[in-house]
């Protein structure tokens, strides 16, 4: 929102379809990016090692709606399940594991956070 002291509140001009495609991207293709950046767990004897897979995430639907996130003072969010593997000597188990919930933006381009709309910015300026 922009303040203007002759005018009151105005707002930027499709700000929550920028801020809607941004976070479509962080899902698509951010997610993946950052979950590639885990390190393989390994115990000091090298007998057990334990690897998440970038590729194999899934987000489910949310299992609150919008405004039950809101009148219940809950976070609009979405489970997110990643492949992972655990090799304990010549044993490899795969299995998907919950890794916990990542907010969600909805249509307006905000999140819902603790019953709270909220706006994330990045601070980070390009180099």
């Amino acid at each position: 929102m922009l303040r203007n002291r002759n005018e009151g509140m105005s707002t930027i001009p499709g700000f929550s379809q920028i801020q809607f495609e941004g976070f479509l991207g962080f899902i698509n293709q951010g997610l993946a990016e950052e979950l590639e950046k885990f390190p393989t767990i390994k115990d000091p004897d090298h007998e057990i090692a334990f690897q998440l897979f970038a590729k194999g995430y899934q987000l489910l639907e949310p299992s609150i709606k919008e405004r039950d996130a809101v009148y219940e003072s809950l976070t609009y969010s979405s489970e997110l399940y990643v492949s992972a593997r655990l090799i304990f000597g010549f044993d490899v188990q795969k299995q998907t594991i919950s890794i916990g919930n990542i907010p969600i933006m909805n249509s307006l381009g905000t999140f819902i956070i603790n019953r709270i709309y909220r706006i994330v910015r990045n601070t980070k300026f390009p180099e």
